[in-house]
Formats: C-alpha cells, sequence, structure tokens
C-alpha cells in the first residue's frame, strides 16, 4: 500500500466507529498519528539530511521507499601483476590464494591473462576488489606490464616476482631483469602521475620511503621501489633436498636483492602449509591493503623464508660472504655495489653451473601447440609451410640458373673478344 491510500482506509475505519457510537460520542483514534504518515514524515526527514540518498534513480522516486541509513565508504581497488620465469609457478601461486581447494594443474598462461578476488571488509559494506593480471612467456613480452601498470592505477599497484627454486643458476640474471623492466615501467607512470597529481605521486613516494624505517642501518643505501614488490620463489619442496651451503648462498642471494629493493621476500612449497599459509597472509595484506598483529619474520635458510621488506638488514645477510667474495664486493657505506647483482650472479655460476635459457622461443611455440590443438588449423599452416619451402628452392634454383646463365655469357663474351684480338693481330 502506498502512503496516499493509507490515509482513506484511516478516515473510514474513523467513520466506521463513529456511527456505532453516535455522532456525539468522542472518538477514540483523535490525537493519534497515522502510522503511515509518520514512515512518510521520517522518510522526508531523511531526504532532507542526505539529499544523495534521497536522489532518483533509475526513474525511480527515491520516496516510494522509506530511507535506510547505509553507508557511503567507497571500497577498495588494487591492481596487481605476477610476473617471472617460465613454468616457475605463476598460476600455481595464484590459485593458491584465490581458491586454495581447487586441485586441478593449471594450462601454460599465453601472454596476459586476468582474474579478479574480492573481500568483504565488514558487513553491509562494499567488497574491496584485487585485479590479478598474470604474465606468460617469460621477458619476451615485456611490453605487456604496461596493460595493468598505468599512472591511472600506479597508486594502486602491487608486483609479484616468481622465481623457480629448481633452477638456482637463473634466479639472479631473471630475478634482476624482472626488477629492471619493473622498476622502469613504475619510474615512468609515477613522472607522468607528477605532472597530472603532484600530491598522488608524493603521498606514493613516501608510503615507498616508509617501507624502510629512518633508523634502519640501511636506510640510505636501500633503493625501494615506489610501489610494492613482492619476490616469490616457488618449489621449495626441491630447494629444501639441496645440500646446506647452497640453500644458505641462495638464501643470502635471493635476501640481498629484495631487501636492496625493498621487497618482501618469500619461499613456497606446494606441499608445505606453513608456506603456503605465508604466502595468503601477504598476498592478503597487499592486495587488500590489511594489517595483521601476527608478525612473520623467518630468515633460516634450512626452513621456508618470509621476509617482509625493511626487516632484514645488509649486516645479517653478508655477515659470513659467499667464498671468493667480501662485503664491500656487494655494498659500500652509502650505495649498493653497481655489480653487486653480476657478483651474485657469477657466485650462482661457480655453484651451479652457466645459466640455462628458458625463454627458447621455438620450444615455447611447440609446447602451445600440444596444449591448444587446432586441426583445421594446424593442416593449413603445414600446407602453408610446405608451400613456402617449395617456393624459396624454386626461388634458389632460379637464382642459380640466373647466376649460372651470367657466368656463361661472361665466359662467351671473353671467348669472342679473345678471338677478335687475335684476328686483329693477324
Amino acid at each position: 500500500p502506498t502512503s496516499t491510500s493509507a490515509p482513506s482506509r484511516h478516515s473510514a475505519a474513523t467513520m466506521a466507529t463513529s456511527r456505532r457510537r453516535g455522532s456525539s460520542a468522542p472518538d477514540p483514534l483523535a490525537g493519534v498519528e497515522d502510522i503511515w504518515s509518520k514512515v512518510k514524515a521520517t522518510a522526508s526527514v531523511g531526504a532532507a539530511a542526505d539529499p544523495a540518498a534521497a536522489e532518483a534513480k533509475d526513474g525511480e522516486a527515491a520516496a516510494e521507499t522509506p530511507s535506510v541509513p547505509t553507508s557511503h565508504a567507497e571500497h577498495l581497488e588494487t591492481y596487481t601483476l605476477f610476473v617471472g620465469q617460465r613454468q616457475a609457478g605463476k598460476s600455481s601461486l595464484i590459485t593458491a590464494f584465490h581458491n586454495p581447494t581447487k586441485d586441478d594443474t593449471p594450462k601454460p598462461t599465453v601472454a596476459l591473462e586476468y582474474l579478479f578476488a574480492r573481500r568483504s571488509a565488514a558487513p553491509n559494506q562494499p567488497k574491496d576488489v584485487a585485479h590479478i593480471w598474470e604474465l606468460g612467456g617469460g621477458s619476451k613480452l615485456r611490453n605487456l606490464v604496461s596493460v595493468p601498470i598505468t599512472p591511472q592505477n600506479i597508486t594502486s599497484n602491487v608486483v609479484a616476482i616468481i622465481v623457480d627454486l629448481s633452477q638456482p643458476a637463473n634466479l639472479i640474471p631473471d630475478l634482476c631483469e624482472w626488477i629492471d623492466i619493473i622498476r622502469a615501467r613504475v619510474d615512468e607512470c609515477v613522472a607522468t602521475l607528477k605532472q597530472t597529481n603532484p600530491e598522488a605521486a608524493s603521498a606514493l613516494e613516501e608510503s615507498a620511503s616508509l617501507r624502510i624505517p629512518a633508523d634502519h642501518a640501511d636506510a640510505r643505501v636501500v633503493r625501494p621501489m615506489t610501489i610494492p614488490l613482492l619476490i616469490i620463489a616457488n618449489k621449495y619442496d626441491i630447494y629444501k633436498d639441496m645440500e646446506s651451503v647452497q640453500k644458505k648462498t641462495i638464501s643470502q642471494a635471493l635476501r640481498f636483492v629484495a631487501h636492496s629493493n625493498g621487497a618482501t621476500l618469500l619461499t613456497v612449497g606446494a606441499r608445505d602449509k606453513a608456506s603456503q599459509n605465508n604466502l595468503r597472509m601477504q598476498l592478503t595484506q597487499l592486495l587488500f591493503r590489511t594489517s595483521s598483529s601476527k608478525k612473520v619474520e623467518l630468515t633460516n635458510h634450512d626452513k621456508p623464508m618470509a621476509v617482509p621488506a625493511g626487516v632484514d638488514s645488509f649486516d645479517n645477510i653478508l655477515k659470513i660472504p659467499p667464498k671468493g667474495t667480501d662485503v664491500a664486493d656487494f655494498v659500500g657505506p652509502r650505495s649498493v655495489n653497481s655489480d653487486a647483482n653480476v657478483t651474485w650472479a657469477r657466485v650462482m655460476e661457480d655453484m651451479f653451473g652457466p645459466k640455462r635459457s628458458l625463454d627458447d622461443a621455438e620450444g615455447e611455440e611447440k609446447k602451445e601447440d600440444e596444449v591448444f590443438l587446432e586441426p583445421a588449423v594446424d593442416d593449413m599452416r603445414s600446407q602453408r609451410d610446405a608451400a613456402l619451402v617449395q617456393y624459396k628452392k624454386e626461388a634458389e634454383r632460379k637464382l642459380q640458373l640466373e647466376i649460372s646463365g651470367k657466368k656463361s655469357s661472361s665466359r662467351s663474351k671473353s671467348k669472342s673478344s679473345s678471338k677478335s684480338s687475335s684476328s686483329s693481330r693477324k
């Protein structure tokens, strides 16, 4: 029933009562406020107190429904990019966070894939949204980092770099390459943001500086990335079976690179429950901007590591430098040594052998063809490839004929010229 029909029913009830009691009898409802009038008055007061709530939406009048107190807090949105080595387990880590009960083996990621996660901050509040991108294909698709990392999103961006502990010789070169790629894109976006919104750019840089406390021993040396950076060393299940000296060297190198860039470091194993819990906790804090009373700091190389940004130090990392090196090879009093990462790569190569290329384009195309089979397209591709081979052979044959023809003509010309010269002599 609407508010316009309610008074008419009330008037009819009053008249009926008057007829039963007589015209001179007092009205028992006199002075009683009609419930519908009270609701209407309350709605009017609410509309006057909050004009935005009383505005019409999609053609509906706001006065048709009573006003319900609501919160106008805006929901949070973050934009996270997962990058790293091919076959390092990026999809598995995202699944472990987004849908931990799912046991399916994820398919290889082609180019840039997207999904999102939502979280309710409080009852009756808009849900926070974490936009998640995964970049497959290795560093050859580095240009696609500009899709999720933009000047518009830079204040809400997070980057996770995943490396493979089962390929220790590749750890430092590939990790440093991705850090350089992300840092270059972030610096470009921050430079643009300074022109359009200087206040937001300043707040972002100040937030980055707070990851390393001002009283930290390495505050002048560490150069944190402007946006939160998470380094995840995956496949701990293989790493844990290595020799102790190998694990110590790997952990030293990873801790050094993470600390020098103001990043959080995790080592994660698919069958290690503690490391999986650390992964979910860190991703929840970064993607949904939450804080936890549980502070985890694990730097023991014999166990899954969890080293938040700003809690490590070069003194602890380099307490015993790798064999054949000195602390000065890695860090000075005011800055990280420019060749520090090269030194770490050499140390890893001496221990594990030379770096192996993981971004073999031909091998990758073959693997993708095995996963994404399309018989009609494959048959047509085979026909075109065969035609191309035949065309190349025919072109080479014609070229050889032309070359041989030119040689024979030049020979005949030389013979005729020699004959003419001899006859003239005679």
